[in-house]
């Protein structure tokens, strides 16, 4: 009995282990503290996370389902690249489905609900300007007020829609300069806005002012992706004339 405690205990720790490793690795890749391209060893994540390859092999498999790494074989994984097809098909999406839950909940939702979402919104922002807030605190102030207006819609499906195209485009959005506390005036105003319309019953005003924030935030990832292929490509120019 005393083993089969222990045994359940040591899985319990190294599911753990594995848990946490998986989060940080994870969320150093959405924030770009990890590159896209970027080649991950199991023996190096363990010697960096003071781990065995074990629960680094773990924690990078679970990145392989998330389609943030991919297995290369003799070799490691790679951070997956981000293209502009990627960005065209989360925002395209995005605008679709965020759209309608804004329209839907402007039939459905009461005053109070809709102010309620406002004013978590305004303190998650009062909180974020007074602390040293991280772009990953940052991107989960702006998820929450787009889950709330999913939820607000009572459609569950269309919500774990959006949650899935959320998690799916959240390392697309750190890319967005203004994702961070320097975007939180226009993020508020946008919300203040959309949250007007929906006390209003005001489907198609609302929906118009949530798919313009998506299409503002799509076009400067876009930008800032082209930007820095642009540069990537003269480095590589440069490089090649400096060899010969």
């Amino acid at each position: 009995m005393a083993e089969k405690t222990a045994d359940r205990s040591n899985s319990e720790r190294r599911i753990s282990l594995v848990d946490e490793l998986y989060v940080s690795l994870r969320d150093r890749i959405i924030t770009w503290e990890i590159y896209p391209d970027e080649i991950l060893v199991e023996t190096r994540v363990g010697q960096e996370f003071g781990v065995s390859k074990s629960p680094a092999r773990e924690a990078l498999a679970l990145l392989c389902q998330d389609n943030l790494v991919e297995a290369i074989p003799r070799v490691g994984y790679r951070v997956t690249p981000i293209s502009i097809q990627d960005v065209h098909e989360v925002y395209d999406l995005r605008q679709i489905l965020e759209g309608e839950a804004a329209s839907v909940a402007a039939a459905r939702a009461s005053k109070a609900e809709v102010e309620a979402l406002l004013e978590s919104d305004v303190s998650w922002g009062e909180r974020l300007r007074n602390t040293d807030a991280s772009p990953r605190e940052y991107l989960r102030f702006h998820d929450a007020f787009h889950l709330g207006i999913a939820e607000l819609s009572g459609n569950r499906r269309l919500h774990h829609f959006i949650h899935r195209l959320l998690l799916d485009g959240a390392r697309l959005r750190m890319a967005d300069p203004q994702m961070t506390i320097g975007g939180l005036p226009e993020e508020q105003e946008d919300s203040r806005g959309i949250c007007a319309a929906l006390v209003q019953q005001d489907g198609k005003a609302a929906a118009q002012i949530l798919q313009e924030h998506i299409r503002r935030s799509k076009a400067r990832i876009l930008e800032y992706l082209v930007t820095a292929t642009s540069s990537r490509l003269r480095g590589l120019r440069i490089g090649r004339r400096g060899d010969g």
